[in-house]
């Protein structure tokens, strides 16, 4: 799956998604427009889903046609519901979709069977919200979050989730333990030289860290949104990654 993927998506950019974390269309239309050719996905979250619904996907599509759509809404609910909820997101044609791994096997694999071919369903393993604290309130024999992803991941891959979304602190171990196959996908990416306040992040990394260590597509939003210019600092971030990208290939 990782590799079919990878094949569609080869542009540097493409390893770049922006969260569309705005409570309406216009809000997300001006990100958009300011950030189209420097970013490879935009990121629909659940609040601006809810506040626009599918039309935005639309439109979306229709204004950034080079982009792909990430539709992050952490689907968790009976299987059976799940089921007609994905038939909904073929009708949408994004190119990535994410499930609740806590949802159970039976909702991960109706997610997996009713996906297009076309769609990586992500199972979301442990919110990047969430650290050593807060997980007795989840897990209690778990002492670590890592761990705890872990039983997650291995959940989400054996019911036919093509890949996962994870802290840049487990993206190490899930590479060596689950191998080159599942697409990884990594919210908290904080650039070395972004300054982000009152951050509610609490498992966070840089950009060639997290690409070292074996993500595929990097999830950068407040350091991107509240910058002075949100385009150069997404340039910034670009730049980054195709010094990485072309470091790798020279390697090779």
């Amino acid at each position: 799956m990782r590799r079919k993927f990878l094949e569609r998506f080869q542009r540097p950019a493409d390893r770049l998604v922006f969260p569309l974390d705005v409570p309406d269309r216009n809000s997300a239309l001006l990100s958009v427009e300011a950030l189209s050719g420097l970013v490879g996905f935009f990121k629909v979250g659940l609040a601006l889903f809810i506040a626009e619904g599918p039309s935005f996907l639309k439109t979306l599509r229709k204004v950034a046609p080079d982009c792909g759509i990430f539709l992050d809404l952490k689907l968790h609910d009976i299987p059976a519901t799940i089921s007609q909820a994905m038939v909904a997101v073929n009708s949408y044609g994004v190119e990535l979709v994410t499930v609740h791994a806590q949802g159970g096997e039976a909702m991960l694999k109706s997610a997996a069977l009713e996906a297009s071919p076309n769609t990586v369903v992500l199972g979301v393993t442990l919110l990047t919200s969430l650290d050593p604290a807060n997980l007795g309130e989840l897990a209690e024999s778990y002492a670590r979050p890592g761990e705890y992803a872990a039983l997650l991941a291995q959940r989400a891959l054996s019911s036919g989730c093509g890949g996962l979304v994870c802290s840049p602190l487990e993206v190490p171990y899930f590479r060596a333990r689950f191998g080159s196959e599942p697409l990884l996908v990594t919210p908290g990416i904080r650039p070395k030289w972004s300054q982000v306040n009152e951050d509610d992040q609490k498992r966070t990394g840089g950009i060639t860290e997290a690409l070292q260590a074996g993500a595929d597509l990097l999830v950068i939003g407040r350091p991107i949104r509240n910058a002075d210019s949100p385009a150069e600092a997404a340039a910034k971030c670009l730049e980054e990654i195709r010094l990485f990208l072309n470091q790798k290939n020279s390697s090779l």
